[in-house]
């Protein structure tokens, strides 16, 4: 009975967050494809962690209780009671993932983010139903509160800036109309200054937004750059310890990868006869042609000129055939600028195994004892495990 409660919770859930994504990303005003790679960053963003959640509920909890102390009023309890409630929606997934070290998942937050407009909605309502109350501490809290709202929106929607935006119009509007209509010259002119302060923090939310997505712009090329070899463009050695991460938490039990270890059979030659400026050109084009050959399996550059290619859910034929095709489309000539085609042959190594409960060392030196084995035969062949290899 419990496992189908949680399935079908996670079935609405899903349901719901198959809505909210898209929308989600038209808020940031960014292409779509960046909005998809933004998309935890952002959502990082605009969630706060318990203890500051707690804090900024604080003062709406504050608004709420000294509107029900003060007018006594039916629908001021009922405002204290719903903020209760919301805010204990909103704390419960958040304390939880904090306890288990981790995140919210990305789909609770957008759900945690409505709620959050949700009572930011009945905030501003309950501020104008204030205002009407023409009791004059009653208005000075409340005015007080939506500066405050509006001052937040800013700093911390400022990822959403479509949403940000349309929330401070939505917001600002009844409570401006609140102190126009009110009956008092002070409070209409409050409510044209109020207006002004919203046009401010309308544009600090841009200039905001602005800075905040060109820091993440940085911190992803940063992130790039750390996994990425610089001259050919593949992933690098932390790459390939990244992607064996990423195999480890979504292998099933008892999964297996295709691991094969590529060296260039005479490289030194190469680049002893032509340079290094050829030799370099040599690893681009060998680069390329391994990623034309293994798509759409991850390959990456060790270093120098080996390269290590991963592949899971083929059998042990189909990885021996990559490893053919591999050998074939290296020992075509590479153009070079001497006016004389090179051949870059190579020898791979392939080895089977899970990924699960290794590290990258131990898996990659299955692979490397074979492509030892191809060596010793010649070169320009593969090789599977200790004992049997086959001309490429």
């Amino acid at each position: 009975m419990r496992q189908q409660w949680t399935y079908r919770r996670r079935a609405a859930r899903d349901r719901i967050d198959a809505v909210l994504r898209p929308l989600f990303d038209w808020f940031t005003a960014l292409p779509a494809e960046e909005a998809a790679c933004f998309r935890s960053d952002i959502l990082a963003t605009v969630m706060l962690r318990p203890v500051p959640l707690i804090l900024s509920s604080l003062g709406i909890l504050t608004m709420s209780a000294t509107a029900m102390a003060i007018t006594g009023a039916r629908w001021a309890t009922a405002w204290f009671a719903i903020d209760l409630v919301v805010l204990g929606v909103r704390m419960v997934p958040t304390i939880r993932h904090e306890r288990r070290g981790g995140s919210l998942p990305d789909p609770v937050s957008r759900i945690v983010v409505c709620l959050a407009f949700c009572m930011l909605l009945l905030f501003s309502l309950g501020c104008s139903a204030s205002v009407l109350c023409q009791q004059k501490p009653l208005t000075t809290v409340a005015t007080a509160s939506m500066m405050g709202l509006v001052t937040g929106l800013a700093t911390r929607w400022a990822a959403l800036p479509r949403l940000a935006l349309a929330a401070i119009l939505l917001f600002v509007t009844p409570y401006c109309a609140a102190l126009a209509t009110a009956g008092h010259g002070g409070l209409r002119a409050g409510a044209f200054q109020f207006v002004v302060v919203v046009v401010s923090v309308a544009a600090l939310t841009i200039q905001n937004r602005s800075t905040l997505i060109a820091l993440l712009r940085t911190e992803r090329r940063n992130r790039l750059l750390a996994v990425t070899d610089t001259l050919t463009g593949l992933p690098n050695r932390a790459g390939l310890i990244a992607e064996f991460d990423r195999l480890r938490s979504v292998a099933r039990a008892g999964a297996e990868i295709a691991s094969l270890f590529i060296d260039l059979d005479e490289f030194k030659a190469i680049n002893d006869s032509h340079g290094h400026a050829v030799g370099d050109r040599v690893l681009i084009a060998v680069a390329q042609r391994l990623e034309a050959v293994i798509h759409p399996h991850f390959v990456c550059r060790l270093g120098g000129d080996e390269f290590v290619v991963v592949m899971t859910g083929i059998d042990r034929a189909t990885a021996t055939f990559v490893a053919r095709r591999i050998i074939e489309q290296l020992a075509f000539p590479i153009d070079s600028e001497t006016g004389r085609p090179i051949i870059a042959s190579a020898s791979v190594g392939i080895a089977f195994g899970p990924v699960a409960g290794r590290d990258a060392a131990h898996i990659l030196a299955d692979a490397d004892v074979a492509l030892y084995l191809a060596k010793e035969a010649g070169g320009g062949r593969h090789a599977i495990g200790e004992q049997n290899y086959a001309r490429g």
